[in-house]
């Protein structure tokens, strides 16, 4: 079934995709509601909630409409009822000996504030390398990641830091309102954070950057002081602001393709192109269940090692590309499932795999419910070193940090589990020259 395939059967049978859609995500909500570390702020919502909320609806409704089969049927909601019994019940262990591990290996001695000045002079480094060699990734020709060739490395550098930084920045902003009210120091602090989290959005150029911002921010406070009451004013200012920058990126992502963002739309009559585009976005987290699951595509697929998998984007696409000699990241779940419809296509990107598909397809029926409860397990503990923090605020950013950046572990687990290697080694490395700063603390 191909994606315009798809969307003549989804706007033919809304009456059984949008109830299917948000009846799992109402479901799914409450499965992870407790364990969210930022309460109905958490990032877990936007990954597990939202995303798979709304591509396991699309997999019930084809189901219902017999395009999936029973066993790839039961196998997809398998994998999820498995994952949410087995992260409630690893949230329940200690983490007392892991949370000190992470503290001797990535958190400096003191408050850290010298450590936070370095990163924050890295970043602005690299971002400045970014812009001058790179370009903002909102105004991408093709799409950022054709545009990062060459420069991934200091990309994802960059967006661990910014993460940080915005994490650390918005736990002295909060602070500083508690303790002295409204001054020109927290007004000047509010100002550069804002204009940080615009312009660093702008340069990585995802729709979903500013939220994930947002998020980092929402954590970090969180850990640091409690979890928010829920409130429909905040909730509506964050999803308009969310909802109102993806429409920024589609927008110069459409313009930059030569499409008419002024153009009345196809399946939604009297709605601009643009949102409906956003739609297809949102229906697109299920591209690779309505694209993989009918007529069995993905037992059709071609894969290579899973080791290979993980060591990728470690090691770096194009340089393990060049080694083995065969382009290693057209063996990606998603990827794989985009070729099959466009075999010919060498632009860079594709669908996410999502942890059952790769599950799936690389470790087989039989161990892939292993891989399933080592995902829950390792996002468990993470979740447990924010519901157990100290009062430290380079601790409870650095949390923050390793949580967002561990969560895409559910999207595509090689990227996932690299982004969080990627956190405790940098924050390693910072550790050890901050040791070499003379500093009274």
């Amino acid at each position: 079934m191909t994606s315009s395939e798809f969307f003549d059967l989804f706007f033919s049978n809304l009456h059984v995709f949008i109830p299917s859609i948000l009846l799992t995500c109402f479901a799914l909500y409450f499965t992870v509601r407790l364990k969210a570390l930022a309460g109905y702020l958490d990032p877990i919502h936007f990954y597990w909630t939202f995303t798979f909320g709304s591509a396991y609806g699309v997999v019930i409704g084809l189901y219902f409409l017999g395009y999936v089969s029973d066993l790839l049927f039961w196998f997809v909601f398998s994998c999820a009822f498995l994952f949410v019994v087995s992260f409630v019940l690893f949230s329940r262990f200690s983490s007392y000996g892991i949370r000190r591990l992470i503290v001797a290996l990535t958190v400096p001695r003191g408050r850290g504030r010298y450590e936070f000045y370095l990163i924050l002079f890295l970043y602005l480094c690299l971002l400045l390398v970014i812009l001058t060699f790179v370009g903002a990734g909102l105004f991408a020709e093709s799409n950022r990641f054709e545009q990062n060739r060459g420069f991934g490395l200091y990309v994802r550098i960059a967006d661990a830091f910014r993460l940080f930084i915005f994490a650390y920045l918005s736990i002295l902003l909060v602070r500083g309102w508690r303790l002295n009210g409204v001054s020109v120091r927290n007004a000047l602090l509010l100002f550069f954070l804002a204009s940080l989290i615009f312009v660093s959005s702008i340069v990585n150029g995802s729709k979903f950057a500013f939220l994930e911002a947002l998020y980092a921010c929402f954590v970090a406070i969180s850990i640091y002081f409690s979890k928010p009451k829920f409130k429909v004013v905040y909730f509506a200012v964050v999803s308009l602001a969310a909802i109102f920058f993806a429409l920024l990126v589609l927008m110069f992502n459409l313009r930059s393709n030569n499409v008419d963002t002024e153009a009345d739309a196809m399946y939604m009559t009297g709605s601009p192109v643009v949102v409906e585009r956003l739609v297809f976005r949102i229906i697109g987290n299920a591209d690779k269940y309505y694209l993989g699951l009918p007529n069995d595509v993905v037992d059709k697929l071609y894969t290579d090692n899973a080791l290979i998998r993980f060591v990728s984007p470690i090691v770096g696409v194009t340089r393990l590309s060049g080694i083995l000699g065969y382009p290693v990241n057209d063996f990606n779940v998603g990827r794989q499932i985009l070729l099959y419809y466009n075999p010919g296509r060498e632009i860079a990107g594709g669908p996410t795999s999502h942890f059952d598909l790769f599950a799936y397809k690389y470790f087989g029926i039989e161990f892939a419910f292993v891989w399933v409860i080592f995902t829950a397990f390792l996002l468990a503990i993470i979740n447990s070193l924010g519901r157990n923090a100290q009062q430290n605020i380079f601790y409870c950013a650095l949390v923050a940090t390793l949580w967002l950046r561990t969560l895409p572990i559910l999207l595509e687990p090689p990227i996932g589990f690299a982004y969080m290697l990627d956190v405790i080694f940098l924050f390693f490395v910072i550790k050890l020259i901050g040791m070499l700063i003379p500093r009274k603390e």
